[in-house]
């Protein structure tokens, strides 16, 4: 049952990547569900934007925030629809979220994103909380995005 509800919820996720490939962003997306409801939705929107802290993760985090009132998540999971980079990771253990799910690695990504040496993985061990990272799901669908474009980001 919860193999379905994560695929549901990603491919909410995938819709909001789609939004952001519309506008010029690179198509990342998230959902923050709480209580099998999405309470917050982001796309990238870092280019289209000129703000460097417009990612998915983050804008998902702010308005699942701005709905709950409060900025503890604990009780949320974020869909993201690749890897979180550092900064959105950040933002996540920082909110509280003890569940993420992962469409795409970085690693699936490598001939597009920059290399880092710091990875959400890193993070949780820094963090020292329990978090659970699920990965891979509708893996295929996020890369699917991600066929035209070349360029490093």
């Amino acid at each position: 049952m919860q193999v379905k509800k994560d695929q549901d919820f990603m491919l909410l996720a995938i819709e909001q990547a789609k939004k952001a490939k519309e506008t010029g962003d690179l198509p990342f997306g998230a959902v923050v569900v709480y209580k099998n409801n999405v309470i917050g939705s982001g796309k990238a929107e870092d280019k289209s934007t000129a703000d460097v802290t417009a990612h998915a993760e983050l804008n998902a985090l702010r308005e699942a925030c701005r709905k709950l009132k409060t900025d503890n998540l604990e009780d949320c999971i974020i869909y993201c629809t690749n890897e979180p980079c550092v900064m959105c990771a950040a933002g996540i253990f920082q909110a509280g979220i003890l569940r993420v799910v992962i469409g795409a690695s970085r690693a699936d990504l490598s001939h597009i994103l920059r290399p880092r040496k710091l990875s959400i993985d890193d993070l949780v061990i820094d963090s020292g909380h329990k978090i659970e990272i699920t990965r891979g799901v509708l893996k295929d669908k996020a890369l699917e995005l991600f066929a035209d474009i070349n360029n490093k980001s």
